[in-house]
């Protein structure tokens, strides 16, 4: 993630990023002091209302956080913290449970690091259906139901059966063609119409199932 910084908000990072190897996180208060002694001792001339200003711009850039020890420069430098982010690039609207089942993570060690990439900005967080669901910090999320929907594993098999058998199928066809239950699938054709996935046509008193020729063409 690549942040514009002006050259004293660089030089004061560089004194922050010495401070919190010294000391436990990152406390606006105290770390304005060591900021000019350090400043005075390379007789630099910024005021304290200078530094202040310096540090909340930083913060709000979130370069630094408030009770952490870490800086944006940090955060891409854990090796599972780094998958976590580059996973969820690559599959906007993922849930918590595929990440962990994917990347093959402990729980903890998952809800740990986007805590921190949220933390960070990094990632944004929203929810749908009670679950969390977790985007690029810069992706619009007005497609958010779509993207949770096309992540999930049950949802990709339901399209890639309809992208090959585009003639429409019932849902009690589908249900055993795939093997699952009558509820999920009407669960889920039911989410699909809503974003406009799938639409359905009453054929001979039978409600038939196709997906969308728009979609056919998406990547998802």
């Amino acid at each position: 993630m690549l942040i514009e910084l002006l050259e004293k908000e660089k030089l004061v990072l560089d004194v922050v990023k010495e401070y919190l190897n010294k000391n436990r996180y990152f406390d606006m208060n105290d770390t304005i002091p060591f900021i000019i002694a350090r400043f005075r001792t390379a007789s630099r001339n910024i005021n304290i209302s200078g530094i202040e200003e310096i540090l909340r711009s930083l913060v709000r850039k979130n370069m630094i956080v408030e009770g952490s020890k870490l800086s944006m420069d940090d955060i891409l430098k854990n090796q599972k913290r780094k998958l976590i982010y580059e996973f969820i690039l690559a599959n906007p609207g993922v849930y918590f449970n595929r990440i962990l089942r994917e990347l093959k993570f402990s729980n903890h060690v998952v809800v740990w690091h986007l805590r921190i990439l949220l933390k960070f900005n990094f990632i944004k967080k929203d929810k749908i259906e009670n679950h969390d669901i977790y985007f690029d910090s810069k992706y619009n999320l007005k497609d958010k139901k779509l993207r949770y929907l096309t992540s999930k594993e049950k949802s990709r098999k339901i399209i890639e059966y309809l992208k090959k058998f585009d003639y429409g199928i019932t849902k009690t066809q589908l249900s055993k063609e795939l093997k699952m239950h009558i509820n999920t699938i009407t669960k889920y054709l039911e989410m699909f119409e809503q974003v406009n996935i799938v639409f359905k046509k009453k054929i001979s008193k039978r409600i038939i199932y196709f997906l969308h020729e728009d979609f056919i063409y998406n990547k998802y």
